[in-house]
């Protein structure tokens, strides 16, 4: 037993009592549930209602992180060696570690390249251990929210890696298409594993030849990494992300990802409240495309119509109704301008649809949102990905119109059209507590089980 653990802590453990563990441990520490919280990921409410026993210890993979952030070993959470050794996740987090970390050994720069080979899906079927794991072990429930936290964070927070062997462009970007799909089709475990290698490697590549290709094709890594972090509770992971891509976005002389990078630090700002500060660095972006003639080029067309909407989103944030409906008139614009491309057309209107849904839900005016959101024609959003994300946000305007069953309702489609977004955003969580408390909770059939399904807490 190390002594810097008090014994009260290890009768705990002895019992089972992971809460108390968790609680003795921060106490100990010295830390705040907002620290603690701050440091594993999520929220100081999050964090309380783990202590006080709302929200269940039981997930292998938050165990693990609430000992590796507090210090802990693995036996104060339950974690035996022989549970850490199952032979599924054991491949899986060894191939991590090695990418990830730098252990100074003699050969090390071919295991990294070995391991970022199988990430990528070009040398294996890697990709395949997180799921075979949950279809082994259907009593093992892998979080998806915490495992990106706890994969990106090793990445994002780490050393630097300085002797990973280069992959070649071929390789790095066939790995990002890869990734990209991953998250166009909502599975965040495959892209949580997958990812912080991409990373590694394209950091690795770009200062071996620090070109302008290199240099986007990092950017484009860091801006879907940071897309995936925004669908978690805040943790400044977000912040690092964005500014790396925003770094490796100045230097790809490509404006598209430019305009990308500064359009997702923007929505960085917009989450933690900087909502003119979002607007100005969203419109900023668009003002840098190009869309001189009668016929522009559709790419930069439609990145405008993408800007529009994210800082009319934006604008609702801070509660300008008025700035709001003028920048999706102006998206909705761009959209028309699009009808020699009907596909890119399409996409956007669907992404103008999907922003009036969310800005009128977030000015307090469901009814108005629900309305727009009538004339929505799932087919024509672009990926399983904004689909979903346009259901969860129907979900939340039910529950802001005081019609609970409908919201679960909605969100029961959400889950069945993309099961990992539904289990992994942080917004569906806090809708799935809410129904969980609200007064009429005993007519949705089911909200229990979708609440252990999305490691909601009750």
């Amino acid at each position: 037993m190390p002594n810097r653990w008090t014994p009260a802590l290890w009768d705990a453990a002895n019992r089972g009592d992971y809460a108390t563990v968790l609680r003795r441990a921060r106490e100990q520490l010295g830390w705040s549930q907002g620290r603690l919280g701050q440091k594993f990921g999520c929220s100081a409410s999050t964090i309380s209602r783990f202590e006080n026993g709302r929200r269940g210890l039981r997930d292998v993979a938050v165990l693990r992180r609430f000992a590796t952030v507090l210090g802990l070993p693995a036996e104060a959470f339950g974690l035996t060696a022989s549970a850490q050794e199952r032979p599924a996740a054991t491949r899986v987090e060894t191939r991590i570690s090695r990418v990830c970390t730098n252990s100074g050994q003699e050969g090390d720069g071919q295991v990294r390249r070995r391991a970022f080979l199988l990430a990528a899906g070009l040398a294996g079927t890697a990709m395949a251990a997180p799921g075979a794991l949950a279809a082994q072990r259907p009593d093992l429930q892998i979080d998806p929210a915490a495992f990106l936290t706890s994969r990106l964070e090793a990445v994002l927070l780490g050393p630097t890696t300085t002797n990973t062997e280069p992959a070649s462009l071929s390789t790095l970007e066939s790995a990002l298409r890869r990734a990209r799909e991953d998250f166009h089709d909502c599975r965040y475990v495959e892209l949580g594993t997958r990812l912080p290698d991409l990373l590694t490697a394209a950091e690795a590549a770009h200062a071996q030849d620090g070109s302008a290709r290199t240099a986007r094709l990092a950017a484009n890594a860091y801006n879907l990494a940071t897309r995936a972090l925004l669908k978690l509770e805040a943790s400044g992971l977000e912040w690092v992300c964005a500014d790396r891509g925003l770094r490796m976005a100045s230097g790809s002389e490509d404006v598209l990802v430019r305009a990308e990078a500064t359009r997702l630090l923007g929505s960085v700002c917009r989450r933690a409240g900087h909502h003119d500060r979002a607007q100005n660095l969203t419109l900023s972006a668009a003002d840098q495309l190009d869309l001189a003639g009668r016929d522009p080029d559709p790419r930069h067309l439609a990145l405008h119509g993408v800007l529009l909407c994210s800082a009319g989103y934006a604008a609702a944030r801070g509660g300008d109704h008025e700035r709001a409906t003028e920048l999706l008139a102006e998206a909705d614009a761009a959209a028309g301008r699009l009808s020699a491309h009907p596909m890119q057309q399409a996409a956007l209107a669907a992404n103008v649809l999907s922003h009036r849904v969310s800005a009128h839900y977030v000015l307090g005016d469901a009814g108005t949102a629900l309305h727009h959101s009538q004339s929505a024609d799932l087919v024509s959003f672009p990926d399983t990905e904004r689909r979903a994300r346009f259901l969860v946000d129907v979900a939340l305007c039910y529950a802001q119109w005081d019609k609970p069953d409908r919201a679960f309702q909605t969100l029961l489609a959400a889950e069945r059209a993309a099961p990992c977004e539904v289990r992994t955003r942080a917004t569906v969580r806090r809708l799935v507590g809410d129904l969980l408390r609200h007064p009429r909770q005993a007519s949705l059939p089911g909200i229990r089980q979708l609440a252990a399904r999305t490691h909601a807490l009750v």
